[in-house]
């Protein structure tokens, strides 16, 4: 490790997978509670403006300000920007590709006539606060976990992804069902993709805007599509599917090796 690589302060608490579940628990005990307090079926939260605001915006920001307290408090390194410059795939870019042309897809897509000022105000709020909270939790603090002890780059990226998918399971127990299932798939594949935003630019705010920015394309395609819009965006949301499969079978091939950060990293010796 080269003398700029390593952070000017000591962190207060070691790096370890273990401090990064703490805060995945606390983070989510402290969202959970208040979502699942309001009564309010997962289906429901986007359907009024006072809905998104109590299960979405007021959640997201309190989880939002413990993160960013934690990660102020901490001094964890390398949790905003990537430690080395790693090699993205042309696998990769074209996943990144087709997530921003989803986007923009569902969006052309939305009768914005039809939503209500209130409930666009809390849709947005919410997509810069799930952007900013989830992104600093899994491609951020567990990210920086699972990379810690020398662990390879395709098992720390891999379990991220899994760990995020995981993350929505509460939501088949506040409304969604077996439905839920479906989700916590489709946000494991979702969260690969998040990753290599991180990786290809190098940063973690890319990654939290395209996460926000899908997030909000979702929340306000769910009701306010156009008609006949529906079997083009299953379409395409198969097709981004797809190529974070590919990507995950890419890190498999490329980066089982790979490993960004020593197994020994100076003056720390995390779990």
């Amino acid at each position: 490790m080269s003398s700029s690589d390593v952070p000017s302060t000591l962190p207060r608490i070691g790096y370890s997978l273990g401090v990064a579940v703490g805060m995945w628990l606390l983070y989510s005990a402290v969202t959970l509670s208040i979502q699942i307090s309001s009564g309010i079926s997962y289906l429901d939260w986007f359907a009024t403006a006072d809905n998104a605001w109590r299960t979405a915006v007021i959640p997201l920001l309190i989880g939002a300000v413990v993160l960013g307290a934690f990660t102020l408090w901490s001094r964890w390194s390398h949790l905003w920007r990537e430690p080395v410059r790693l090699h993205t795939t042309t696998t990769m870019k074209i996943a990144m590709a087709l997530w921003i042309v989803a986007i923009v897809a569902r969006l052309v897509g939305v009768r914005w006539a039809d939503v209500p000022t209130d409930l666009l105000v809390a849709i947005l709020l919410t997509g810069v606060l799930v952007g900013f909270a989830e992104e600093v939790l899994f491609r951020g603090i567990v990210l920086r976990g699972l990379r810690h002890g020398g662990r390879s780059e395709a098992s720390a990226a891999i379990w991220t992804g899994v760990w995020f998918g995981l993350f929505h399971a509460p939501n088949m127990w506040m409304g969604t069902g077996w439905i839920g299932g479906l989700q916590i798939v489709l946000a494991a594949l979702m969260g690969i993709v998040l990753y290599v935003f991180r990786r290809h630019f190098g940063l973690l705010w890319p990654a939290m805007l395209a996460h926000g920015a899908w997030d909000i394309s979702v929340f306000l395609g769910e009701r306010y599509s156009r008609t006949g819009w529906d079997i083009a965006l299953l379409s395409m949301q198969l097709t981004v599917m797809a190529a974070a499969v590919a990507v995950y079978v890419s890190l498999v091939r490329q980066d089982r090796r790979t490993v960004v950060l020593p197994a020994a990293e100076r003056g720390f010796s995390g779990v």
